[in-house]
């Protein structure tokens, strides 16, 4: 069950990376006490709203390419506001998790299995979001024309070779 939703998840988060370059990734729960992709080097928010700005970017650049229509238009704002949710979810869990950790670490026996199911927990935990945001992009996907299918596909095979994948 866990490959299935992870595969799925995967493939929908590829699909959606066109848009939101690394919103997904920032919405998968890291490990307890890892700092997530809005997290500054040293563990501040300095850098909190460059993720916000390049997600807003590429979501705008996304747009003025598959020249939506109303329906589309109004499909992709209810996916980008799931992914916003998505994104919020696990930022806010990951936060936490990771202040629970250093609280337990400063502990003279800290409890290290619970540290170690964690991360488990909190990507049960934020499941919900990250499948709402899913079948909404789901959903948009399927109102795409060939066209606009065509633009999607040529994104997403530029994107997997900058990444290092083969993308023919």
């Amino acid at each position: 069950m866990k490959s299935r939703f992870s595969s799925k998840f995967s493939s929908a988060a590829l699909i959606a990376s066109l848009a939101l370059g690394s919103a997904f990734a920032v919405a998968q729960p890291a490990g307890p006490g890892m700092q997530g992709a809005r997290m500054g080097a040293h563990g501040g928010h300095g850098h909190a709203g460059k993720g916000e700005e390049h997600f807003a970017k590429r979501m705008e650049a996304l747009k003025s390419k598959l020249n939506l229509n109303a329906t589309q238009e109004a499909q992709f704002s209810a996916a980008q506001a799931a992914t916003r949710s998505a994104m919020d979810a696990g930022r806010d869990a990951r936060m936490k998790a990771r202040d629970t950790a250093r609280a337990e670490l400063q502990k003279a026996d800290p409890d290290l299995a619970m540290l170690l199911t964690q991360r488990e927990s909190l990507r049960d935990a934020n499941a919900a979001q990250r499948k709402a945001a899913i079948a909404e992009w789901s959903k948009f996907l399927g109102l795409l024309t060939t066209e606009q299918k065509a633009v999607v596909k040529s994104q997403l095979v530029n994107r997997m070779q900058r990444m290092g994948g083969s993308g023919s």
